[in-house]
C-alpha cells in the first residue's frame, strides 16, 4: 500500500487540485452564492459616465455599481437603475434625469436598503410594487423613503440656499430632516399621493411647503414622458390617467421639438428601434405595424395587442411607431380597422385586428352634458368605424363635494381643494422667520364648507433650552432661529458608555426644547478584581476587553505579581478575576 501510494503521489495531488479547481470555478460561475444581487445600470442614453472610488471614470454600462461610485449625467441624457434582489419587483426601478449626480452610498446586497445621494439634479423612482429591497434617496438636507411609492426627488442649490422639491404622485414619502452634522431634526413628515414639498435649507433644513397640490404642467416634458412610461406598467392602479398625463405633455411639449421619447431598455437579445417621439401610455398608442407588437419597458416585456392615443380637439395623427417583429409574431399578422371615438369634439383612436373588439371607454362626464350612451358598437370590428358619444343638455347643479381652504401664513396664503368630511393636510410645523408657530386658529380635521385657516404666529425672543445628561440637567438662553452652545459636554456616562452626541440639532432654535444626551448602548457585565485582597469592580461592554482598576507589581508579602486567573478578552457575563503572585 505504501509502494502505491508512493508511486501515485504526483497523479494523486494533480488530482486533487484540479477537483478543486472545478470546484472553484463552479462557484464563480454559479456568482459565489447570490454575488448577482446589486444596483445595476439596466440602460443609458447621452453623456453618462461612472467614477469610482479610486477617480477612475468609465462610460456607464451594465456592469454592478459599488459603494463609493459617482454617476453623472449631461445635458439631455437619461440613466435607469435597477435593484435586483431574491424578492425584489422587476417593474421598479430610478430614473436619473439630465444634468444629474449621485452618489452610492451603501451596500446594496439584495437583503436591505440602499441609498442614493444627490448631490444634483433629479430623480424619478418607479417602486410602486412592494419590494423585499427599496432605494432610499438622501440629499444634504434630507432623507426620503421610496417603498411603495413613485414619486420625483430634486436638489439644487444657489449662493444662499439649497432646495429639495419632492413631487409624490402615488404612495406614501416619508420624509427625515438633518442637519449639516447629520442629526436629524424633526419627527418624519408624511407626503401622500399627488402633493408637493418643499425643503429649504439656509441656517437649518426646514418644510417650506408640504402637501400642497401642484399642476403636471409644472413638470418637464422628459418627467411627463417618464410617468406615461410609469403609468402603462402600474396599470389603472397609477393615480394619473393617461389623458391627463398626454394633455399636460402636448402643453409642455408645444414650444420644443427636440424633446426626446422616454428612455427604453434593451433586454439581450432583443432588438428594439428608436420610437421617435411616440409616448407609451396605459392605453398602447397607435402604430402603423399591422400585426401585434411588443414594447420593451424597464425591466419587463408588456404585450400591446389594442393601441390607443388621445388627441386634441382637431383630429391629429399620432408619430408612427416602427417596431422589430419578433418573427415567430409574424405568422398572427392580419387586417386591422380604426376605431374613432368621439367625446365632446376630442378623439381617440384604436387600432383593432379585424373581428376583433374594441375598448369601450368609462362613461365621459362633460359639463353642462348628460352623457346617454354611444351611437355604435364597440363590438365585432370589421370596418373603420366612427363612434360618437351622446349627450343631452342641462344645468349642471354646484357641487359641494369638494371644498376651497385657503391657508394663511404670515402675509402670504394659498389654496388646496378638500373632500367633504375629509382633513385638510397642513404640515404639523412651519418655520417662519422672526415668528414662533403656535398652531392653527381652526380645526382642520373635518372640512364642511369654504373655509380660511390661518397660522398662529407670535414674535420671536428667545428660548429656554433645557439640557439633560442622565438625571441631570441644566437650562441655556436662545434667540430665536439661533445656535445654542452647550456649557457641559461629557465623555461618558456613568456606566462608562462614550457619548456620541445630542438627539436633537443645536442650531435654528425656534421654540423652547430639551436636548438629551446621547451614549452608546449596549449589554455591560460586571467584573470584580481580587487584588491581593482587596476587591474592585468594573462595567465591561458584552464581548470586550476587561481593563484591571491597576496593574499590580506585587503583593503585601511581597511576591511578584505573575498574571491573572482568568482572561480579560470577551467578557460575556458577570465574573470574578483574581491576581496571582509567585
Amino acid at each position: 500500500m505504501k509502494d502505491f501510494i508512493n508511486n501515485f503521489k504526483i497523479p494523486l495531488i494533480l488530482g486533487g487540485c484540479a477537483l478543486i479547481a472545478i470546484v472553484i470555478t463552479l462557484f464563480v460561475v454559479n456568482g459565489g452564492g447570490g454575488s448577482s444581487y446589486g444596483l445595476y445600470i439596466s440602460s443609458a442614453s447621452g453623456s453618462v459616465s461612472v467614477t469610482n472610488s479610486d477617480a477612475v471614470t468609465s462610460s456607464a454600462n451594465g456592469d454592478m455599481l459599488k459603494n463609493g461610485d459617482i454617476v453623472t449625467l449631461g445635458a439631455d441624457s437619461s440613466c435607469i437603475l435597477s435593484y435586483k434582489g431574491k424578492k425584489n419587483s422587476e417593474k421598479n426601478y430610478i430614473v436619473l434625469g439630465s444634468d444629474s449626480q449621485v452618489v452610492v452610498s451603501g451596500e446594496f446586497n439584495g437583503k436591505e436598503n440602499g441609498e442614493l445621494f444627490l448631490r444634483s439634479g433629479s430623480v424619478i423612482g418607479n417602486f410602486a410594487d412592494e419590494d423585499h429591497c427599496s432605494i432610499n434617496i438622501r440629499t444634504a438636507d434630507s432623507m426620503i423613503s421610496t417603498d411603495k411609492s413613485v414619486s420625483k426627488i430634486s436638489y439644487s442649490t444657489n449662493e444662499f440656499m439649497s432646495y429639495t422639491d419632492l413631487y409624490t404622485f402615488m404612495g406614501d414619502n416619508s420624509i427625515q430632516l438633518y442637519d449639516a452634522a447629520g442629526n436629524p431634526v424633526n419627527n418624519s413628515e408624511l407626503q401622500i399621493a399627488k402633493k408637493w414639498g418643499r425643503i429649504v435649507s439656509e441656517d437649518g433644513p426646514s418644510f417650506e411647503a408640504l402637501n400642497l397640490d401642484f399642476d403636471l404642467e409644472e413638470l418637464s416634458a422628459s418627467d411627463l414622458k417618464n410617468l406615461i412610461t410609469i403609468a402603462a406598467i402600474i396599470g389603472e392602479e397609477f393615480p394619473y390617467t393617461p389623458e391627463e398625463l398626454k394633455a399636460a405633455y402636448d402643453k409642455k411639449s408645444d414650444g420644443d421639438d427636440n424633446e426626446e421619447a422616454p428612455p427604453v431598455e434593451q433586454q439581450p437579445d432583443e432588438t428594439v428601434t428608436d420610437s421617435s417621439d411616440t409616448i407609451q401610455t396605459a392605453e398602447p398608442i397607435v402604430t402603423t405595424t399591422p400585426a401585434p407588437t411588443e414594447t420593451t419597458l424597464p425591466g419587463h416585456t408588456t404585450a400591446a395587442p389594442v393601441v390607443t392615443t388621445t388627441a386634441a380637439p382637431v383630429t391629429t395623427t399620432a408619430a408612427p411607431v416602427t417596431e422589430t417583429v419578433p418573427e415567430e409574431t409574424s405568422d398572427n399578422s392580419g387586417v386591422y380597422h380604426t376605431v374613432t371615438i368621439v367625446v365632446d369634439g376630442e378623439e381617440t383612436i384604436q387600432e383593432i385586428i379585424h373581428g376583433g373588439n374594441a375598448v369601450q371607454p368609462e362613461d365621459p362626464v362633460v359639463e353642462g352634458l348628460e352623457f346617454i350612451g354611444w351611437d355604435g358598437s364597440f363590438d365585432n370590428i370589421t370596418e373603420d368605424r366612427v363612434i360618437t358619444a351622446r349627450f343631452n343638455e342641462f344645468v349642471s347643479e354646484p357641487s359641494d363635494s369638494t371644498h376651497t381652504v385657503t391657508v394663511v401664513i404670515g402675509n402670504k396664503s394659498n389654496t388646496i381643494q378638500v373632500e367633504h368630511g375629509k382633513s385638510a393636510n397642513l404640515p404639523s410645523t412651519i418655520n417662519v422667520e422672526g415668528y414662533i408657530f403656535k398652531g392653527w386658529d381652526k380645526d382642520f380635521t373635518s372640512i364642511t364648507e369654504d373655509i380660511v385657516i390661518s397660522a398662529i404666529l407670535e414674535p420671536a425672543g428667545t428660548h429656554t433650552v433645557t439640557f439633560v445628561v442622565e438625571n441631570d440637567t441644566y437650562t441655556l438662553q436662545a434667540e430665536h432661529g439661533g445656535a445654542v452652545i452647550p456649557t457641559y459636554i461629557p465623555s461618558t456616562d456613568s456606566r462608562g458608555n462614550r457619548f456620541i452626541g445630542w438627539d436633537k440639532s443645536l442650531n435654528n432654535i425656534i421654540n423652547d426644547t430639551t436636548i438629551t444626551a446621547v451614549f452608546a448602548t449596549g449589554e455591560y457585565h460586571t467584573v470584580t478584581f481580587i487584588i491581593d485582597g482587596q476587591f474592585y469592580t468594573v462595567m465591561t461592554p458584552d464581548g470586550e476587553t476587561a481593563e484591571p482598576p491597576f496593574w499590580p507589581i506585587a503583593d503585601s508579602n511581597g511576591n511578584r505579581f505573575l498574571g491573572w486567573d482568568k482572561s480579560l478578552d470577551n467578557i460575556k457575563s458577570d465574573i470574578t478575576i483574581t491576581a496571582y503572585y509567585g
